[in-house]
Order: C-alpha cells, then sequence, then structure tokens
C-alpha cells in the first residue's frame, strides 16, 4: 500500500494539468457546458479536481465504499443543479483517456492504471443505479422536533437573536446539555448539509448558519465548564486543510461537561502543531476529526508520524469518512473510531481503562 501511496502521491502533484485536460475534452463530448460562460467552467474544473481527490483517495485508502458514497453524493448534487444526468460518467471516460496516454508515455505504471480503471468502473455502476431521494436529518422520532424545527427557522431566517435566546431558554430548562447536543445542534448542522446539497441555500447562508450555531454553543460554556473534573485530559483536533469543526468542537464541549480537561485545537491544524500540543498537554485521549475523504491520507499520515515519534497516547477518529466505511480507522492506524459525541466519551473511557477497543466493539 505504500508504494501505491506514493505513486498516487506523484498524481496529486499534477492534480490542476489533469483536471483541466479532463474538462477541455468533457466540453468537446457535451458543448452544452460552453453555454455557462467561463464561471461556468472555473466550476467545472473545480469539480475536476474533487473528483480526482476522490478517486486518488479511496484508491490509496482501498476503500470503494468511500467512493460509492462520493458518486451517490455527487449524483444527487447534480441532479438537484439540473445538470446533464450522465455528466459524471463522461467525465470518468474523459479521464481514462487522459490516463491511458499517461500510461502510455510512461508516466503512470500499469499496476495503478488498472486499479484506478477499476475504481471508475464501479463508480459508473453506482451512478446507474443510484436514486435520487431526499434526504432529512429532522426526524419524526426526535423526542425535541419543536425546538429543532423553531431553532431551524429562525436561523434560516436570519433571525439570530430569537434562535440564541431559544439555546438559551432550554438550557435554563431541566432538558440536559447532552440532549440539546445530540436532537438540537447536531441535527440541524447535518440538515444543513442536506439543504445546501439540495440547492436550497447557499454557501454564504451555510456559513452564516454554522457561525450561528457555534455562538449558541458559547453561551452553553458556563454550564459546561463548572462540571468538576475527573482528572483526564481529551485534546481534539482537526486534521490539516479540514475546515469543518463544529463536529469535534461538540465533542470537546460534550467531554468537558463529563469531567474531562478538554484542549480543543481547532480547524486546520498542522502537523507540527499538534505535535508540540500533545507534547505541551500530554492527554490520555486524542481526538482526530476528518470530514473530507481527501484529507483522510493526512489522518494516516499524522498517526504515522505521532507513533513513529513515541506518542502511545489512545487515538480516536470520526467524521464522515470514517461513518461510511466502519474499517478505515483501522486503515489509518487509529486505535478506535466514533461516530458521535457520546459515542467518543464512552470510548475514552474504556481506552483510558487500557481495554481494547475491538473487543468493545
Amino acid at each position: 500500500m505504500e508504494a501505491m501511496a506514493s505513486k498516487i502521491e506523484i498524481l496529486r502533484l499534477d492534480i490542476p494539468a489533469l483536471a483541466k485536460e479532463i474538462v477541455e475534452r468533457q466540453v468537446q463530448l457535451q458543448p452544452e457546458f460552453l453555454t455557462y460562460g467561463h464561471k461556468g467552467m472555473v466550476h467545472s474544473l473545480n469539480d475536476a479536481k474533487y473528483n480526482l481527490e476522490y478517486l486518488f483517495s479511496a484508491v490509496e485508502l482501498d476503500s470503494k465504499l468511500l467512493f460509492e458514497q462520493y458518486n451517490a453524493w455527487v449524483n444527487r448534487l447534480f441532479f438537484n443543479l439540473k445538470l446533464p444526468k450522465d455528466t459524471l460518467v463522461k467525465f470518468y471516460d474523459c479521464t481514462k483517456e487522459v490516463f491511458k496516454e499517461r500510461m502510455d508515455k510512461g508516466n503512470i505504471d500499469e499496476a495503478l492504471f488498472n486499479k484506478l480503471l477499476d475504481y471508475m468502473a464501479f463508480g459508473i455502476q453506482v451512478l446507474k443505479r443510484e436514486e435520487t431521494k431526499p434526504i432529512s436529518y429532522i426526524e419524526k422520532d426526535n423526542p425535541l422536533i419543536t425546538y429543532l424545527i423553531e431553532y431551524s427557522a429562525f436561523i434560516l431566517s436570519g433571525d439570530r437573536n430569537s434562535a440564541n435566546k431559544l439555546i438559551m431558554d432550554i438550557a435554563n430548562s431541566p432538558i440536559s446539555l447532552k440532549d440539546i447536543y445530540k436532537y438540537i445542534l447536531q441535527p440541524f448542522q447535518r440538515e444543513l448539509g442536506v439543504l445546501w446539497h439540495e440547492n436550497k441555500i447557499s454557501v454564504a447562508q451555510e456559513h452564516y448558519a454554522t457561525a450561528v450555531s457555534q455562538f449558541a454553543m458559547s453561551l452553553l460554556y458556563d454550564k459546561i465548564f463548572s462540571t468538576p473534573k475527573n482528572g483526564k485530559i481529551f485534546l481534539g483536533t482537526c486534521v490539516e486543510g479540514d475546515l469543518h469543526e463544529l463536529g469535534i468542537r461538540m465533542v470537546c464541549d460534550y467531554m468537558e461537561s463529563c469531567g474531562y480537561d478538554t484542549h480543543y485545537l481547532g480547524a486546520n491544524m498542522p502537523v507540527r502543531g499538534i505535535i508540540q500540543a500533545i507534547k505541551e498537554k500530554k492527554p490520555d485521549i486524542i481526538a482526530i476529526s476528518c470530514t473530507m475523504t481527501f484529507h483522510v491520507p493526512k489522518v494516516q499520515n499524522l498517526i504515522k508520524t505521532m507513533k513513529d515519534m513515541g506518542i502511545v497516547t489512545p487515538i480516536i477518529v470520526g467524521g464522515f469518512p470514517f461513518n461510511v466505511d466502519e474499517n478505515l480507522w483501522k486503515t489509518v492506524g487509529a486505535d478506535a473510531c466514533s461516530s458521535d459525541f457520546e459515542g467518543a466519551y464512552a470510548i475514552s473511557e474504556e481506552l483510558t481503562r487500557g481495554a481494547d477497543y475491538a473487543k468493545i466493539k
């Protein structure tokens, strides 16, 4: 796998040139894309780069589950954007041609070429069978669904003051902090992603809504940080390049409310900064968050670096890719994986007692 990874890393360096060549060929096959003008071409180039990043990462991690999820996700996105149904299939057709020419010139070895072909063929199968069914995280069995709907309505209408007041009113009721996170803040953030995916809100609206939720969470800190401490230290961070920090922040908040002394490093943390924090804080548990598949190899490299430096602290990983492929935590060399903050706490309690996560599962 290391040899494959090094070959893919060489290809990654060439992504801008690959994307340009593939898009130029795709426009020849689908000249209707020219009607979108310069802005459309910029979007096409960015989409092509993402497609290649996901393809390379899935192959590097040997996870067709991740590639299946990505193709299903893009298929629904393109459907909602009303793009031609066969857009991604044509992209793979053009990509095969470009890769074949690179192989013929000796720039891609045959084993990697065949692996890439196999994954693209699999991706096309997914595209042909995938249905564009709507998804929602506002579920009827949510015990706080009324509050969730009200909170969502306030934020999406731009009324952040009412949204924050609602959270404070709930916090001053018998409802626990855990339930506020589990049944209101967490499903709202997931629903936000669905709304963007369905082209119902803009990127600016998504960023605004996330910022409001971050502020709402800060209003709860008096309660969160007032809990008695258990003497254990928890360090949470995003991997370098990953800007989606709300999930790991929720985990750190919950761990703090459960008695851990937490150190939240936030988004886009460089390896050197993470290592330095570990040496200074000496945590009992380290949690690494990654929300994008193409950042998973960075998680793997970070964990390898930590272990090479003699760091033996138990490591929990989490984020969307690890929810898709339940064995991915083993691939990246972690000690455990959690899909939410409750799971992170339960696993941390076991790991700090020296339990084996594989046996816990």
